[in-house]
């Protein structure tokens, strides 16, 4: 795997999920950008390319959102075992794989995310101006949830696109790839 096209996604798309995620937000909901490029990585790059870049990805987002550091580095890197050990059973280059692993992936991430708030539950209300006080807020399953199923259904077509840049990366087709057994 070639690493500066890889910052270059990582920048990118981490500016994609910063800028564009509110916009995109359906029923509250918003797609996890990052974590469709960190199933490409998972999936095409070499086992422990695949796991590093996911683990970079997921510490990209950690640096950039409102979170403790080290949430979506996890989750990712779980994603990424869930992708690269898939990767016998299943055909990378297909949609419905691509709508599998996102889904595995965005579930993986709803609960850590989930599990975090239960354990750590968020800070102090806050005051406001008219001296009211707005509780403090903790992400709930079912935003999670919905939030995993909106990546999965963009994921096919997210994924086709980057599918289109795997020569640049120095990915192999998978009709390049030697076939075992």
């Amino acid at each position: 795997m070639r690493w500066l096209p890889f910052f270059i996604l990582a920048y990118i798309v981490l500016g994609l999920q910063l800028g564009v995620g509110a916009f995109v937000s359906w029923q509250g909901a918003q797609p996890n950008l990052v974590l469709i490029a960190a199933v490409y990585v998972a999936v095409n790059a070499p086992r422990d390319a695949g796991l590093f870049g996911a683990f970079l990805l997921g510490l990209g987002q950690d640096l950039i959102g409102a979170h403790p550091p080290g949430l979506y580095a996890l989750s990712y890197g779980l994603a990424a075992l869930l992708v690269v050990g898939s990767r016998q059973l299943a055909y990378n280059d297909h949609p419905l794989s691509h709508l599998a692993l996102a889904l595995g992936g965005g579930l993986i991430t709803a609960v850590v995310l989930y599990v975090h708030g239960l354990i750590r539950p968020p800070g102090q209300p806050l005051p406001t101006d008219g001296g009211e006080v707005l509780p403090a807020l903790r992400p709930g399953l079912g935003m999670l949830l919905l939030g995993a199923l909106y990546t999965a259904a963009l994921a096919p077509l997210a994924l086709w696109l980057l599918g289109k840049t795997k020569p640049i990366f120095g990915f192999r087709s998978a009709r390049s790839r030697p076939r075992y057994g």
